[in-house]
């Protein structure tokens, strides 16, 4: 009798622990059901009202367009001179920007990483200390430095601030500290040079975090907005991102949602291609460095 009650005991409490734990499932479910929800709701809402009119919008801001029209898409690019100007602008500055930022922060942490010199630390740490000073404090200073090198309305205005990327060079020094010194010292012994241990034996270990860093880089270049309006005041030259908010009327007054809406249908697709191919990347390049 006592075994069969301690049977019994045994087996309600493996129910009441499978049905816990079934809940726990379901509420964190549903949690993430709701988060989804939230975070794809304005993107839905965006796709939708780019098939309205703009008087529809007024009326039926974030319902199904009643009569779908693709008059917007037909007629984006002659807005301002043609949206897909600034389009192209902004793929040429995020690209640029993103090819010479990972390369200079690839060739830094590998310097901080496997080289010993006097100050390294020190160096280190002070660049670390850059990562605290607001993005917005340093505005002023370089819009004066730049004005005075005739930079404003310029590509290199809007490029050269994102070349130095203190973010990456921590990012790429935390993952290269994990690969083995031996590897750089045999290499040494057969006449390897400083060039041939980056390129040829760093770059090709690292490929996964220098991967994640781009995509990273890439994305917050392209949704970049308060410094290209600054230093390149003429909508011809700035990015997708720069002009959309600035759509107005002939008298320049209302905002045509509509046109709106379609180009950040358009500028939203280079950003979802590299999420829907790099997904991967964007989990290791949040993690990157966390574990070794």
């Amino acid at each position: 009798m006592a075994s069969n009650a301690t049977f019994v005991s045994k087996s309600g409490e493996g129910q009441a622990r499978f049905s816990s734990k079934r809940l726990k499932k379901f509420f964190g479910y549903l949690v993430l059901w709701i988060l989804s929800f939230l975070s794809l709701y304005p993107l839905a809402v965006m796709v939708l009202n780019s098939f309205k009119t703009d008087t529809e919008i007024n009326g039926n801001p974030s319902g199904i367009p009643e009569n779908f029209t693709l008059e917007n898409y037909t007629q984006i690019f002659a807005v301002q001179g043609g949206l897909i100007g600034n389009f192209m602008n902004g793929i040429i500055i995020a690209l640029i920007t993103t090819v010479v930022s990972v390369f200079l922060a690839a060739m830094a942490a590998f310097a901080f990483s496997k080289y010993s010199f006097k100050g390294r630390n020190i160096i280190f740490a002070f660049l670390l200390s850059t990562m605290m000073v607001p993005h917005e404090i340093t505005i002023p200073p370089l819009f004066l430095i730049f004005s005075k090198l005739g930079w404003v309305n310029t590509f290199q205005g809007m490029i050269v601030p994102g070349l130095v990327s203190v973010f990456g060079l921590f990012m790429l020094r935390q993952y290269m500290l994990g690969v083995p010194n031996e590897i750089f010292e045999a290499a040494r012994i057969d006449g390897a040079g400083h060039w041939r241990l980056f390129w040829s034996i760093m770059v090709p270990i690292a490929n996964p975090a220098i991967a994640s860093l781009s995509i990273l880089q890439f994305l917050g270049t392209w949704n970049s907005y308060l410094w290209p309006i600054i230093i390149a005041p003429d909508p011809s030259i700035q990015p997708i991102m720069a002009v959309l908010p600035t759509i107005r009327d002939q008298q320049g007054y209302a905002p045509l949602w509509a046109t709106i809406m379609t180009g950040c249908v358009l500028a939203t697709l280079p950003v979802i291609l590299v999420f829907v191919i790099f997904q991967d990347k964007f989990i290791s390049g949040v993690t990157v460095g966390a574990v070794k």
